[in-house]
């Protein structure tokens, strides 16, 4: 009978080397090839890639099952030999990806099938274009929606305007670019985020750098009262050695008034009047 062959050319939004692996997934096909039933990995080569893969496909007149050993050239090839199938008697074939530049690329998926099951030849070369067709239209959308996510994280890491003139009022020159040293004495106290963050950072930095200002306030506060209590005492020494003094220039003098007295009665005695 033979290879029942058919092929299907599209060119997709997304680098290369998204395409490649996004066919090379074979564990999601479920997910987003719709003629994909089942997958599964039975074996990996020494870069971690499926070496041997069993898919369950809806081909549309019934479900087959087959098995494949794959090879590729990445990013640009993949082949595979047919091992084993179930509604399937053999396959062939090979995917091709062309860099287009400007993260666009041109996908070719070349695919022999014989199948095993009695079916008219129009119908079964219908239902194998048509199966074909879809899963490169599959692919075009899976690759394209895995570029625009990883456009959109990438957007997400870079502050906008807004956030970058809020950093700037906040001290910070740009957050897209690491801060410059701290000087000497506050290095201990601050460490400033570097290029590697984002704007989601800058709340820690300014976090650090709020703290860094606090921890000086306190350290002069407490000098501060370390200096009045300090004063307050010397000043309390002071006025007590005073009051001493006072004290003792009192007594003195009423010692020596009452020595002047004492005196004075004796003479008064001696020399009655």
């Amino acid at each position: 009978m033979g290879l029942n062959w058919a092929e299907h050319t599209v060119e997709i939004a997304a680098p290369i080397g998204t395409c490649f692996k996004a066919i090379t997934d074979y564990e999601t096909f479920p997910s987003w090839q719709s003629a994909v039933v089942d997958t599964e990995v039975l074996d990996w080569d020494q870069r971690g890639r499926g070496k041997r893969v069993r898919l369950v496909v809806d081909a549309k007149v019934r479900k087959v099952d087959y098995t494949l050993d794959y090879r590729y050239e990445e990013p640009d090839r993949i082949e595979w030999d047919f091992v084993e199938g179930n509604g399937i008697n053999a396959a062939d074939g090979h995917y091709l990806f062309e860099d287009l530049g400007g993260d666009r690329t041109r996908a070719t998926y070349k695919f022999g099938l014989e199948v095993g099951i009695p079916l008219p030849g129009p119908v079964a070369r219908r239902a194998h274009k048509s199966t074909l067709k879809a899963s490169v239209e599959d692919l075009k959308r899976e690759a394209e929606r895995r570029a625009a996510h990883s456009a959109k994280a990438a957007k997400g890491n870079r502050p906008s305007e807004r956030e970058v003139k809020l950093a700037e009022k906040a001290g910070i020159k740009d957050p897209r670019r690491p801060p410059t040293a701290p000087a000497r004495d506050d290095a201990a106290e601050y460490v400033p985020v570097d290029d590697s963050s984002s704007v989601a950072a800058l709340p820690v930095d300014l976090v650090g750098r709020a703290a860094s200002l606090g921890r000086r306030a306190a350290e002069e506060g407490a000098r501060t009262a370390r200096d009045v209590t300090e004063g307050a005492a010397g000043a309390g020494l002071g006025a007590a050695r005073r009051a001493v003094d006072a004290g003792i220039g009192v007594a003195g003098a009423v010692r020596r008034r009452a020595a002047r007295t004492l005196r004075g009665s004796d003479q008064t005695d001696q020399y009655p009047r």
